[in-house]
């Protein structure tokens, strides 16, 4: 079959609509005038950020909507409707200074809808007390009028229509689940777009045309609480995951390629641009997992470093007298020293599963409607209780002996803590590193000797790295020292830099 299958003809359609509209507008804006932006700090507001983002350790494309979130986060705080009002101006001067946005680059008709969205949801942070429904939002809504794509919307709602009509629920769960729409939306916005709570809560909300003006916001927001926490959400996200690398590789497509719309009209030009997005990704993801160990690096020094002055160090002068330099060392060079080795046990996907991408979109959007279906599938392998009693004493072995050599080196508890929670939060890294690679396979990778030994080893670390990782996000003590410590008063101190420039400028023109 040549030729699109209905499904992927109302998707090329509505591409090309949506695309047609977003020049229409691009263009529109293009004749707006723009805000510009002067003064300096742009070297300091450049440089924090980057030692910011670093200790947070965020997704790159939700690095603005963080950047946003702090500004509003922080001028929330001083509880003042009149400093909230007018607002916008102040943000796109931080978000340029930051390196965000180019200067003249955002339309005057842009901030005004966003002086127009600050108040509303200062009243709803006012009203609802909770950051995750008014601060969060707010800051997903300014960066979608900073950074439309409208691309991504109908490529999500594509990948959503495609699994609620043939992704069997009972792969998911045995039982009947409420709100499994709901569900989808969100397991496929965060398996194949990445997104966050944030911006699938907003897309969730503009979606049903909740704002903070209706009456039903606070409750739509409680059902969205608990559908986040939900374990059927979890294996729902879990399944699309598995299911979703041919999309992910079409979403790379669609965010690179100008005219997708004209490019699937030919299944032969298509399918080669297909095959060489696959290769292009390859070669990304393989630049984007060396960065991220640097990245990670950087963050597990920086973590350590502060958890070594406030804690490390004063229990070795209450308890030592002195500092233990050689456990300061181990606990300090070790982490990263094990991020990079996790690096060369990292590889790339082989010519059969490029094959299978290809022949997986081919018949999602060439082939007959019927094979598209996903059928049920046990996920479960009968491995048995044997298989886990032995890998449970085989790891008591090898972490009974580590602590073992450890003590011989002179930890104490506290240094084993220590050195444990530095572990497990760079297996975790590298795990979420490996992820990347799991993203563009679908087939099962080639396991040899060196990744089932790593596996192995480190499986139960990733387990008590994620809940490691997870606790240090809700309450991020590194970042709250730097937001506290470095934000607050620089971005003060700029402010009033630029504030006292515009003051000497206005009494040039009285000269």
């Amino acid at each position: 079959m040549n030729t699109l299958n209905t499904f992927g003809q109302q998707f090329a359609d509505t591409l090309k609509a949506a695309l047609t509209q977003a020049d229409k507008t691009a263009a529109t804006l293009g004749h707006d005038q723009k805000v510009h932006v002067a003064g300096g700090g742009r070297t300091l507001s450049f440089a924090y950020e980057q030692l910011r983002n670093a200790a947070e350790y965020t997704e790159e494309h939700l690095l603005v909507q963080r950047a946003v979130r702090r500004f509003y986060k922080r001028l929330f705080l001083t509880r003042d409707p009149k400093l909230v009002e007018g607002s916008g101006e102040e943000l796109l001067v931080e978000l340029t200074l930051a390196g965000y946005l180019e200067n003249d680059s955002i339309a005057v008709t842009t901030l005004e809808k966003i002086n127009e969205l600050a108040p509303k949801y200062f009243e709803a942070h006012v009203a609802y007390n909770k950051q995750t429904w008014a601060v969060d939002i707010l800051a997903v809504e300014v960066e979608r009028l900073i950074n439309d794509d409208i691309r991504q919307t109908v490529f999500a709602q594509f990948a959503y229509d495609h699994f609620l009509q043939n992704l069997d629920p009972s792969v998911i769960s045995d039982k009947k689940i409420a709100d499994f729409e709901l569900t989808l939306f969100i397991a496929v916005h965060q398996a194949l777009l990445k997104s966050d709570m944030a911006t699938i809560r907003a897309a969730l909300l503009r979606r049903y045309q909740q704002d903070p003006t209706t009456s039903a916001y606070k409750h739509t927001n409680e059902m969205l609480d608990r559908l986040f926490e939900s374990n059927i959400t979890e294996k729902t996200f879990r399944t699309v995951s598995r299911r979703g690398a041919p999309f992910r590789i079409l979403w790379r497509l669609i965010d690179e390629h100008e005219d997708l719309p004209t490019l699937l009209s030919s299944r032969e030009q298509f399918l080669s641009a297909y095959e060489g997005q696959i290769a292009s990704e390859y070669s990304q993801i393989n630049r984007r997992i060396n960065k991220g160990i640097i990245k990670s690096v950087i963050f597990l020094i920086i973590t350590k470093f502060v958890v070594g002055v406030a804690v490390e160090v004063p229990y070795d002068y209450l308890v030592h007298g002195a500092i233990v330099w050689l456990v300061l060392g181990i606990n300090l060079l070790f982490p990263p020293i094990y991020m990079i080795l996790l690096r060369f046990t990292l590889s790339l996907p082989g010519q059969a599963n490029t094959q299978a991408l290809i022949d997986t979109i081919d018949t999602l959007l060439y082939g007959s409607e019927d094979a598209v279906t996903l059928r049920k599938k046990s996920t479960k392998k009968g491995f048995g209780m044997a298989f886990n009693i032995a890998y449970v004493i085989f790891f008591i072995v090898i972490f009974g002996g580590a602590t073992l050599g450890l003590v011989q080196l002179g930890f104490s508890i506290v240094h084993l803590l220590i050195f444990f929670m530095f572990l497990s939060t760079a297996s975790f890294l590298g795990f979420r590193l490996s992820r990347q690679i799991r993203d563009v396979e679908v087939i099962d990778g080639q396991q040899d000797g060196v990744t089932i030994i790593r596996d192995f080893l480190y499986m139960p670390f990733v387990a008590v790295g994620r809940w490691v990782s997870d606790k240090y996000a809700r309450v991020n003590v590194i970042a709250m020292i730097l937001d506290m410590v470095i934000e607050l008063p620089l971005k003060t101190v700029l402010h009033l830099m630029r504030q006292w420039a515009a003051f000497i400028s206005s009494k040039k023109d009285e000269l």
